[in-house]
């Protein structure tokens, strides 16, 4: 499925942010499903700015790779403010990057069997300098629309907490 065009420009516009600051990014999906890192690799010269990607889906994998803490995902849920917190918390502190963007929601068709929130219902967690900012959002459509629906917003969360770390070193 091609990326839409805004999407392109909008990882372009987060691989100029990050690269004018010498930051490093890394990106922690459920959701998306690699599509926020398939968005910022397709920026040419990503090498220098993108440290790594995680596909963690599954409970298990976000407290193994992310060091989530089981019980933070069994008393808050993993589509809450808290675990996709901690999710980008644990990918910035083992990947050593200045910056990381985490996401966890519900795609659809069906809702969650663990989750009271309706399709379409995402958590994004960008942990950075300035701290952990955390923001829900809501899309409607089909399973892929969705998916690119959190990939966009992530990325657009993500830009707006680089561009509040100031602007970058003297050219």
């Amino acid at each position: 499925m091609p990326f839409p065009l805004e999407q392109d420009g909008l990882a372009l516009a987060v691989g100029s942010a990050l690269e004018a600051r010498g930051m490093r990014v890394a990106v922690a999906e459920t959701t998306a499903g690699g599509l926020i890192s398939a968005r910022l690799l397709s920026v040419a010269g990503a090498s220098r700015w993108f440290e790594r990607g995680v596909v963690a889906y599954s409970g298990s994998a976000k407290v193994e790779a992310l060091g989530v803490d089981r019980e933070l995902l069994r008393e808050a849920g993993a589509v809450s403010g808290p675990a996709v917190a901690a999710m980008a918390e644990g990918l910035r502190r083992q990947s050593a990057v200045d910056i990381a963007v985490a996401e966890s929601g519900i795609a659809g068709p069906q809702g969650s069997r663990r989750s009271p929130k309706p399709v379409g219902s995402v958590v994004i967690a960008v942990c950075g300098p300035a701290g952990t900012r955390v923001e829900e959002r809501q899309f409607e459509g089909t399973r892929a629309q969705v998916m690119e629906g959190i990939a966009g917003a992530a990325l657009t969360v993500l830009l707006a907490e680089i561009e509040r770390t100031g602007p970058g070193p003297a050219q």
